[in-house]
């Protein structure tokens, strides 16, 4: 089994101690270039390392990645996000010609593993973003500030990390909806059509050609929320918009934003937001 190339990770300890703190914490970074001519090639299942999760980019080139005997090429873009040990293996595929060059995170602790269960749990341990992508530039200025000790404490750092995972849901997300013309083909409808109150999931579902169990399991793949969930929260923006705007009465900006009555309104609001629509049109900087 290879090595790391010891001026490609940084094994030096961190410039602050670690404590118990609900952070994310890095344990190791760096950028490698493999070619044909190296030995790389890891057992996930062997590898003596403490728990940690990998997240792994591919830049150039191409590398592997294989769990229960199922292989992928990692192509540019292309990433695995696993955990060491883990039932996998990875590396260099044995007769590629490319410069393999990729960039990597080693991450611990009880924060990340929630958000490695949340990502993965949609999309997979392999995240396809694009070779055109901003997760790449945010990894790779991570691993120079993680090999210079430039960030200044535990918390800028674990704020880098919580940006870079909140990037890679956005574009995830956007590329399963580019990917699913029914839900695209839905939002546009909810934009069109959310401000009648009669507009519901069956009218939806019914215009799209498709039963409603279909269509959420749809959107709960691509936006991981419910078609009613989408739409609620649709109107409850342009209800937004509509208290900012004007002084208009209750029920009619209930009517303008679909719901059918301000009662409606106020009980949807308040469990959404935790106050009511008059309290809000008091206080419209309590909401983005």
């Amino acid at each position: 089994m290879a090595k790391r190339n010891p001026d490609s990770e940084i094994q030096a300890p961190l410039p602050w101690v670690r404590t118990a703190e609900p952070l994310m914490w890095i344990s190791g970074a760096g950028r490698e270039r493999r070619t044909r001519e190296e030995d790389y090639y890891h057992d996930a299942r062997k590898r003596p390392d403490p728990f940690h999760l990998v997240l792994q980019l591919t830049l150039n080139g191409a590398g592997f990645y294989e769990r229960r005997g199922r292989r992928t090429l990692l192509r540019p873009g292309m990433a695995f996000f696993d955990h060491i040990p883990g039932d996998f293996i990875y590396g260099y595929p044995p007769r590629a010609t490319e410069v393999y060059d990729q960039v990597y995170l080693s991450l611990t602790g009880a924060v990340a593993r929630r958000w490695w269960r949340r990502i993965t749990s949609r999309f997979g341990t392999i995240l396809t973003f694009g070779p055109i992508n901003p997760i790449a530039p945010l990894m790779l200025s991570i691993v120079q500030q993680f090999k210079e000790r430039s960030v200044p404490d535990r918390y800028l750092a674990s704020a880098q990390v919580y940006q870079l995972l909140m990037t890679i849901l956005s574009t995830l997300n956007r590329s399963s909806i580019t990917t699913a013309p029914l839900v695209n083909s839905a939002l546009e409808l909810i934009e069109r059509r959310g401000r009648d109150a009669g507009f519901n999931v069956a009218t939806l579902a019914g215009e799209l050609g498709c039963s409603r169990e279909y269509l959420s399991r749809q959107f709960r793949a691509s936006l991981g929320v419910s078609p009613l969930d989408y739409l609620t929260q649709h109107r409850l923006r342009l209800a937004a918009q509509e208290l900012r705007g004007d002084n208009e009465k209750l029920d009619v900006i209930a009517q303008r934003a679909g719901f059918a009555g301000a009662n409606y309104l106020c009980r949807v609001f308040r469990k959404q937001y935790g106050l009511s629509p008059m309290e809000f049109r008091k206080r419209p900087w309590m909401l983005s």
